[in-house]
């Protein structure tokens, strides 16, 4: 899947690819910034500004706590999905071995259905996850478990039980996919433009800051704005990538479906 916007492209690029092809733009706007700002204000303003000086203090105390609450979030969300992910794996489990107990006569039906949507979980669904796009395919097996479901439970008195309970568990694998699938903001694109151009303004407004910050010597003033620069790129790249925990290097791997596809392999197995 090819990315539509900055963050797709940052959640899908290697972090050191994605850091320089950053970090080297926005050093190079700050040194020339900061150059530029220094030669129009002669030093005796820079020194008497007190009132730009205050405002870039606390452009900088704002621009701290708001990305500071976009990384806490975005790893909030990320560690979330995982629960997720590992949720629907231990209820695609347990449903297996209940369906397999119903009708021991026909062990084909429902455990193959449980079965088969697992594996279509991981071999359909999992790339189209990246930046929040589900399967058509993985809906339909999904269709069809539930369908199954309800035709066993009105098949005798003896399986209503067990249908109940294979339909509490198919409920829960729905809810937990349902999570899956609108993970990050790759479930709307709409969202995802927006916020990418918002990142881009006030990244350009963070790399400006340094420039109105008074240091006697110009070595000092752009060391001082290139390792904020770095920061600030730092902080963005990784909380972009958790953002979208199905794409780049931060990818949960499908890791607990295998397993509980190996679970069912071993079950059926004579």
């Amino acid at each position: 899947m090819i990315a539509r916007n900055l963050l797709e492209w940052v959640a899908d690029t290697p972090f050191s690819i994605a850091f320089l092809l950053i970090v080297l733009p926005c050093i190079v706007l700050s040194v020339v910034g900061i150059l530029i700002v220094r030669f129009l204000h002669p030093e005796e303003m820079r020194i008497n500004s007190e009132v730009a000086q205050a405002k870039v203090n606390y452009m900088a105390e704002i621009y701290a706590v708001l990305l500071g609450l976009f990384l806490v979030s975005a790893f909030e969300m990320y560690q979330e999905m995982q629960t997720v992910v590992r949720s629907e794996a231990l209820a695609l489990r347990a449903l297996y071995q209940v369906t397999a107990q119903v009708s021991p006569e026909q062990p084909g039906a429902l455990p193959d259905l449980v079965h088969t949507y697992t594996r279509s979980v991981i071999e359909d669904e999992w790339v189209m996850m990246k930046f929040g796009d589900a399967s058509g395919i993985t809906q339909r097996h999904l269709d069809s478990l539930f369908a199954a479901i309800a035709e066993a439970g009105q098949q005798s008195t003896a399986t209503t039980g067990a249908a109940i309970q294979m339909e509490q568990l198919a409920r829960l694998v729905l809810t937990q996919r349902a999570d899956r699938l609108t993970n990050g903001p790759g479930a709307g694109r709409q969202l995802s433009d927006m916020l990418s151009g918002v990142l881009v303004v006030v990244t350009v407004i963070a790399i400006s800051m340094p420039w109105f910050i008074y240091t006697s010597y110009a070595a000092v003033h752009i060391l001082l704005g290139t390792a904020l620069i770095i920061v600030f790129v730092s902080l963005i790249i990784v909380a972009v990538k958790m953002l979208y925990p199905f794409a780049g290097e931060l990818m949960i791997p499908p890791t607990d479906f295998f397993e509980a596809l190996a679970t069912m392999n071993i079950r059926s197995s004579p």
